[in-house]
């Protein structure tokens, strides 16, 4: 008997063996779930409601997240958000008593100075969610998010010119209406996840409650105190770009 013809056949059947049983194969994103960390950018719009809407109108954010989604489409992560825009409304009657008849802020050089009022403010959020319904591949499809932090917003003011002392510190903090209070979340978007891992980005519309206090307790322009809670509320939506990180050394066996 020829051993040469011997270790051939057995070389054949061990392959055959492997093939069918347990051949180890790499995972993709095209057909397979994946443990991935995402990096995100957001630029976002909303338009304040409740209590939110008495000092601001429509209102746009910038938004940096971090996201880890597990295989079974479980999502946790944190974002911080910053919120921006000309969104203060009436703007001229809570600086009246700073003006003249023609609304000019007038400086301390006798000329007159150029102030800016906008929204500004920010959110730091822990979330939480899940993958519920993947398309196109396993790990795209749609995602519900709850969210819980801490927030803040006032009116910013900008002096261009720096002439005009009852807007600058200590007195600047009787107008700006400093809010602080815990807010929470709720989101859903639409996650894409490119198969070859180029264009990964997220389409997203939220809605923000929360309840914060005037931490300054009182304002000038008014000339009384102000230190009950307030219902904030705010939605819009967002779209965002990620770069994901896949574990590296992921890998599964077909078993018959």
């Amino acid at each position: 008997m020829n051993p040469m013809h011997i270790s051939s056949n057995k070389l054949l059947i061990l392959l055959l063996f492997f093939s069918f049983y347990s051949a180890e194969a790499q995972l993709t994103t095209r057909d397979s779930a994946r443990t991935t960390q995402l990096y995100g950018l957001s630029l976002g719009v909303y338009q304040p409601a409740g209590d939110m809407a008495l000092n601001y109108r429509f209102f746009s954010s910038a938004e940096v997240e971090y996201l880890l989604k597990n295989k079974k489409g479980r999502i946790l992560g944190a974002s911080f958000k910053a919120h921006y825009g000309n969104a203060v409304k009436d703007a001229e009657g809570i600086f009246s008593n700073l003006t003249d008849d023609s609304n000019n802020f007038l400086g301390v050089n006798g000329e007159f100075s150029t102030i800016q009022a906008g929204m500004s403010g920010g959110q730091l959020m822990f979330h939480f969610g899940k993958l519920l319904s993947s398309s196109y591949n396993p790990n795209s499809g749609w995602v519900i998010l709850e969210g819980l932090g801490l927030g803040q917003h006032k009116i910013g003011l900008r002096d261009q010119r720096g002439t005009l002392p009852q807007l600058q510190s200590p007195f600047l903090e009787g107008y700006d209406r400093l809010h602080i209070g815990a807010y929470t979340n709720t989101s859903v978007r639409y996650l894409h996840l490119d198969n070859d891992e180029r264009l990964n980005w997220a389409a997203s519309i939220s809605f923000t409650t929360g309840a914060s206090k005037n931490i300054r307790g009182y304002n000038v322009d008014e000339a009384k105190s102000d230190d009950s809670m307030k219902f904030d509320l705010f939605y819009g939506g967002t779209f965002t770009w990620y770069i994901p990180v896949y574990r590296k050394q992921e890998s599964f066996y077909l078993v018959d």
